[in-house]
């Protein structure tokens, strides 16, 4: 019979727990409280001592037959005297009869005991409040499941882990292009360099974990990953009293494989991040070593949860160090069709109205403007800049009755910065009066360029000429980053040309009628609003698997370890394609140039950079 050794308390004798809260030692009856290493002197100084030698006659009852004990352990509880049988993995457990904490000394001696021990942080509160709020807002939860009292555990268990210390040395080939685009009054262009980029130098790992216990499953403990081995303690079973401990029954030899997975997969990723200054970056080669390899063994804090619904037993894990909590959850196939037959109908109905639309005003056009004004999305304004200049910008387009906008974006889609200007501009409505009349201004910071789109009688309003003089004056400002002072100059100005243009002829183009929807538009709707729920509903029963397995090893690469031994970026070839912009024989008057956007619609405009 395995030896039962549990840590009594000096103040009451009652067991001591180790309380997460205060990292010590602490008496659930008197609250008094230890440090670890008091508790083991004082252990060490009482086991000592002798006690009575009182002999029992125990030969009652019938024996084991021979083998059937196998993979079995019988432990005593010296609190109660009642008997605990556990498997043969099983290293700490508590006495189901009393309820007190009790210590297998057995299963962590000789070469099973581990080198370190993460002490749990986080106590079974936390665990519980993490849970219920990891399934709150997902509407295809059955709700029962929702229910606080199907949550049948929460155990704190120490999971066994082994821990791989690495160096990798890498040599990455890499094929990188860079563009470049410009365009003269009758093609586009795009020039393409073409390089190839070694990368060779070396990158330390320290403490990836790979789980040693068969009975956890690896994407759930990777996903609650990381662990912070800053808290390691060297092991000392004081820590384990009061909790669940496992024993490894997965080898390190069996765990190679993944930590080796992982750690090339970081390796990869690190040294591609050194390649800077390229459109793409792909590669073609690929040479990474592994030396100094390390091993440690150490227990790590997990919180378990197990519910079920439907008979089938679903498990949350919580890692007790961090917090962070990961498990699949079950869906409910009704609600499942509930919300797609909702979101299809909804879909539908909405892209039946938005083709009732453009079909009344024109194809691809809204009928009215679907954002303000000012559309920041490069975010270079503050909160009170944009409030101050949208409002000046609404009360200059209503005054003249001709849109003025302005649009900041880092990314113009693989657009040039004029014909992102014009889409924004056509397919989000822009204009006012039957005309569409309106002025839009895109700074686009990805590229650093500019371009200004006109339509209407903003094509009158601002000439080439005025388009010039009026980017000469707020482009220093711009240049400089003084975005707020950039944007209410130009914003001044368009309220000088437009009051100056309304002294002569407005220039007014109105929407041709459409013929009324066919009613294949109808099918058309429904199938667009099923594949829209399709996309959404699928989206939602994503969420609700949360368990994988980590790709990588990133939060365990040694800080400041990456270190280039060679690098080398070789110019190869380049390219120019050539395609010819579309024609247009339209003009406007007033002195302004015009072009063709991809809604078919002619814009005034010029462009630059800055």
């Amino acid at each position: 019979m395995a030896e039962l050794k549990e840590f009594k308390c000096p103040a009451c004798g009652g067991a001591l727990e180790f309380d997460s809260k205060v990292q010590k030692m602490k008496c659930p009856y008197c609250d008094t409280e230890f440090e670890v290493e008091s508790v083991r002197a004082y252990e060490e100084e009482i086991s000592s001592e002798k006690g009575d030698d009182i002999n029992w006659d125990t030969s009652g009852g019938m024996q084991w037959q021979e083998g059937e004990t196998e993979g079995m352990k019988v432990y005593t509880c010296e609190s109660c005297g009642g008997e605990i049988v556990g498997d043969a993995n099983t290293g700490v457990t508590s006495c189901p009869y009393c309820g007190n904490p009790v210590l297998v000394t057995k299963n962590f001696s000789g070469d099973l005991r581990p080198d370190y021990v993460i002490p749990f942080k986080l106590g079974k509160k936390a665990a519980k409040n993490a849970y219920l709020k990891h399934i709150q807002k997902k509407p295809l939860l059955p709700k029962v499941f929702k229910d606080e009292n199907h949550i049948e555990e929460i155990k704190g268990i120490y999971v066994p882990f082994w821990l791989f210390d690495a160096d990798a040395q890498a040599n990455v080939r890499y094929r990188a292009t860079r563009t470049r685009m410009w365009s003269d009054s009758n093609y586009n262009y795009t020039k393409t360099r073409v390089y190839s980029v070694r990368r060779e130098g070396e990158i330390g790992f320290e403490n990836v974990p790979a789980d040693g216990s068969s009975k956890m499953p690896d994407d759930l403990m990777e996903s609650i990953e990381p662990f912070y081995f800053k808290d390691a303690k060297d092991f000392n079973t004081a820590y384990l009293a009061g909790y669940f401990a496992d024993k490894y029954d997965v080898d390190a030899s069996s765990c190679e494989e993944r930590a080796n997975e992982r750690i090339r997969e970081s390796t990869e990723d690190a040294f591609r991040d050194t390649v800077k200054g390229y459109s793409s970056v792909t590669p073609e080669h690929t040479g990474i070593s592994l030396s100094h390899g390390k091993l440690k063994y150490a227990l790590y804090p997990v919180w378990i949860l197990n519910t079920v619904w439907k008979g089938e037993k679903y498990t949350f894990a919580m890692n007790g160090q961090t917090g962070k909590l990961t498990g699949d959850l079950p869906v409910d196939r009704k609600a499942f069709w509930k919300w797609f037959t909702g979101i299809a109908v909804a879909a539908g109905a909405v892209i039946y109205s938005i083709a009732a639309a453009v079909n009344a005003f024109g194809a691809g056009i809204p009928a009215e403007r679907q954002f303000p004004r000012l559309v920041d999305e490069a975010e270079l304004l503050t909160e009170e800049e944009s409030w101050s200049l949208e409002e000046r910008l609404d009360e200059l387009s209503e005054k003249y009755q001709c849109d003025i906008a302005i649009v900041t974006t880092e990314d113009t889609e693989g657009k040039s910065a004029a014909a992102y200007a014009d889409d924004f501009y056509d397919y989000n409505g822009y204009g006012m009066g039957e005309g569409d009349d309106g002025i839009l201004l895109l700074v686009d910071m990805g590229d650093r360029e500019w371009a200004m789109s006109t339509y209407g009688f903003g094509i009158t309003a601002f000439t080439d000429r005025g388009q010039k003089y009026l980017s000469d004056k707020f482009l220093p400002y711009l240049t400089d980053g003084d975005y707020m002072e950039a944007f209410t100059v130009y914003a001044d100005l368009c309220g000088d040309f437009l009051k100056q243009a309304k002294n002569g002829e407005p220039f007014g183009e109105g929407n041709l009628p459409r013929e009324p929807l066919s009613v294949w538009w109808i099918f058309g709707s429904l199938t667009g609003g099923a594949l829209v729920a399709f996309i959404i509903t699928g989206f939602m029963e994503i969420q609700m698997k949360s368990a994988r397995k980590q790709k990588n090893a990133g939060a365990y690469i040694k800080k400041g370890s990456l270190k280039l031994t060679g690098s080398s970026d070789i110019y190869l070839y380049s390219h120019v394609t050539r395609t010819p912009k579309p024609k247009d024989n339209d003009s406007s008057g007033g002195g302004s140039s015009v072009h063709t956007s991809s809604s078919g619609r002619s814009h005034g405009g010029s462009s630059g950079s800055f």
